[in-house]
């Protein structure tokens, strides 16, 4: 019997709710030529009883039982006993469109590309919605110029820590992932990362697909993402891993800015959600492991010139003092609030403040704004009611690019 064209690796632990549903979308391909491997990783619900019922009904379903080890792990194994030219990874809490790897395959071997990528639907467990307005996963960030040929890192340069590492909604060349060597990291959470880099960085030959073709499950009950808990510190150790491989590049020095203001950006977006109790852990982590406060590899008046809000509050975050990191926040933020409040309307304020230029459009019936002393003063001149919706990314990209 010949190998299939394709291994698609389910890891499956505690999912029982939601894999029919996953198995489903893979049973059903237009694309046939596959092998299912179910890696069972040590589950104590029915998923086991699941599988063994999916696999009786259809002989492509092979299960690979192992003690409970995580995702990197559950993944490691199914790529052992993987058969197939190319691998592709599905979560067994998410599911696919029953074109994707017909998609992704033609779209592999049409370029010669050793990855296809697709774009990816966010399905809110909580609102039961679909949510695509995050560039991340839609391939936003990836321009018409990509579009039908085969493209390296070296083209992704201005947005490479804004390309979707995430496994699943990828076709993967298996003679690269073993050139590669290719691994998730054991143990670690937010695995995904190191092992996209390790191959995305050895290729001349990626490729995309527009359509969305993979539905990533978010907020579901009793996910290690929701629970919030110790194992959110690894995300520390999987940007120590990712530095070490970006490191080695001769264009080093073009992308260690960008890679700076990611994982800071990943580091406050996870302290914040962290369980209150591991937040002093975290910070003593960061400040005792982190390459980022390298100041040699990353110097301060570099990265306060190009990312001043990400270094204030990453300044505080690696004291380990939390009370002057939430105040630095809560300050920042506040001042954000009140420029967006004076920036939908006509007219223009210049501000001048210390080597940095402000601009703020005017409300002049209600304020009046002056500089002095490396100050920003405010008068109310007219009490209203504001309604407004804030939006952080969006101003801190104006004050950027300003």
């Amino acid at each position: 019997m010949k190998d299939p064209k394709i291994s698609v690796i389910v890891p499956v632990y505690n999912v029982e709710e939601y894999l029919p549903k996953c198995l489903d979308s893979i049973l059903n391909q237009t694309f046939s030529d596959i092998e299912i491997i179910c890696v069972n990783d040590g589950a104590t619900d029915s998923s086991r009883k699941i599988l063994e019922e999916y696999k009786q009904k259809d002989s492509r379903i092979i299960i690979v039982d192992k003690k409970n080890g995580g995702l990197s792990s559950a993944r490691n194994a199914g790529m052992k006993v993987a058969k197939g030219e190319f691998f592709s990874f599905i979560d067994s809490d998410d599911w696919i469109d029953y074109t994707m790897l017909e998609k992704l395959y033609n779209n592999i071997t049409e370029y010669n590309s050793d990855i296809s990528i697709c774009a990816v639907h966010q399905y809110d467990e909580t609102k039961q919605d679909i949510d695509d307005s995050n560039p991340y996963y839609t391939l936003g960030f990836f321009n018409n110029t990509f579009d039908n040929r085969a493209f390296s890192y070296k083209d992704t340069k201005s947005f490479i820590m804004d390309v979707c590492v995430m496994a699943w909604n990828k076709l993967y060349r298996r003679s690269l992932i073993e050139e590669c060597k290719a691994q998730f990291p054991d143990g670690l959470i937010f695995e995904d990362g190191p092992f996209f880099f390790t191959i995305f960085f050895k290729t001349q030959r990626v490729s995309i697909v527009r359509d969305f073709l993979y539905y990533y499950r978010i907020n579901r009950k009793n996910s290690i993402i929701q629970k919030a808990g110790k194992k959110f510190l690894n995300v520390i150790d999987v940007a120590e891993i990712m530095l070490g491989k970006i490191k080695d590049l001769e264009d080093f020095d073009d992308i260690k800015y960008i890679f700076f203001r990611k994982k800071v950006e990943d580091f406050i977006y996870r302290f914040e959600h962290l369980n209150p109790k591991y937040k002093a852990a975290f910070a003593k982590k960061l400040k005792r492991e982190s390459s980022l406060i390298d100041e040699n590899l990353f110097p301060p008046s570099m990265v306060r010139g190009k990312f001043r809000y990400n270094y204030f509050l990453f300044k505080n975050l690696k004291t380990g003092n939390t009370f002057f990191y939430e105040f630095q926040k809560f300050k920042l933020k506040s001042m954000y609030k009140l420029m967006e409040i004076l920036y939908h309307e006509e007219g223009v304020y210049y501000l001048k403040y210390k080597t940095n230029i402000l601009r703020i459009k005017k409300r002049p019936k209600f304020f009046d704004i002056y500089y002095s002393d490396d100050r920003i003063y405010v008068r109310i001149l007219k009490k209203i009611k504001f309604d407004f919706k804030f939006k952080f990314s969006q101003l801190e990209k104006f004050n950027e690019d300003d």
